[in-house]
């Protein structure tokens, strides 16, 4: 288990640990204080939360924001669940049908797909995993305070494929002060995971986070200019949010909110994106 798990909370004690963990994989000392790059702005905002805190904590748990998205009127957007459960025991008693996918409701990046038969879908090495899911207090780790406090429990819901028979590529919308302004397009997220960035007409960027850039733009979505619109309500009240959707044959679909994409501490290829992107966001909030 990692060392932050066992070292002290608390806003000082979290925003060190996510600078020092950031200058590690970055290779410069980033100043949340007064941030030029995209990866100060989301360390800042660990400084200064702008907007609900309580509200973010909500929509950041992946059975709660769906509720939130029927209380908007957007029941379009919300994918269906088969169950939410806090126990190991709760999963091995449901009777599972098709393809689904697991998820923890307080964590991230955590995911297992299956396909049931016999109303079962897990091993018991899956089984094993929910434990240490249900373990896990993902605030203590990426020391985000949008996680601190979420109960811990296991989502499963359907499998979802686009119309190639294919899982839904994910296109996040990264918003500031409620304005989408760059747009991030993950390929093979469960083969062979590559990334795009778009500004906001749909122009590719040249420049990459993480993962390998494929230099073909992609031809533009139907749904991106629907999807601009939906992000802008989403986003409404928060300083910086990103807004996850599938784009689905029958429509959008939100895959989540998030707050700190990379925990402020994404690498870029070439490694100027990181100010560029970040240039995008001070003329967006006019503090320029």
């Amino acid at each position: 288990m990692k060392l932050q798990n066992y070292l002290p909370t608390g806003h000082l004690w979290d925003n060190a640990l996510s600078l020092l963990n950031a200058r590690k994989r970055l290779g410069y000392f980033p100043n949340s204080r007064q941030p030029r790059t995209f990866n100060e702005h989301i360390l800042a905002q660990k400084w200064f939360f702008e907007g609900d805190l309580k509200l973010a904590k909500r929509i950041t748990d992946k059975a709660q924001v769906k509720d939130w998205l029927s209380e908007l009127g957007r029941d379009d957007l919300v994918v269906p669940t088969f169950g939410v459960f806090e126990s190991v025991e709760d999963i091995e008693a449901y009777h599972f049908e098709g393809e689904l996918i697991a998820k923890s409701t307080h964590g991230s990046g955590e995911a297992i797909i299956r396909t049931a038969q016999n109303g079962k879908a897990f091993t018991q090495e899956d089984l094993e995993a929910f434990r240490s899911w249900l373990a896990e207090d993902y605030y203590k780790r990426s020391r985000e305070p949008n996680y601190e406090g979420l109960r811990k429990r296991i989502i499963v819901e359907p499998l979802l494929r686009d119309e190639t028979g294919n899982p839904p590529k994910d296109f996040k919308f990264f918003c500031v002060n409620g304005e989408p302004f760059a747009i991030q397009v993950d390929h093979g997220r469960y083969t062979h995971h590559t990334r795009q960035l778009y500004d906001t007409n749909w122009n590719l960027l040249p420049y990459a986070m993480c993962y390998e850039r494929n230099p073909d733009p992609m031809v533009k979505p139907a749904l991106v200019d629907e999807a601009l619109q939906a992000a802008r309500q989403l986003a409404q009240g928060f300083g910086f949010v990103r807004v996850d959707f599938y784009f689905m044959p029958s429509g959008l679909k939100l895959g989540e909110m998030t707050f700190f994409p990379g925990n402020g501490a994404e690498l870029f290829s070439p490694p100027e994106g990181d100010t560029q992107l970040g240039q995008i966001m001070l003329e967006i909030s006019g503090k320029r």
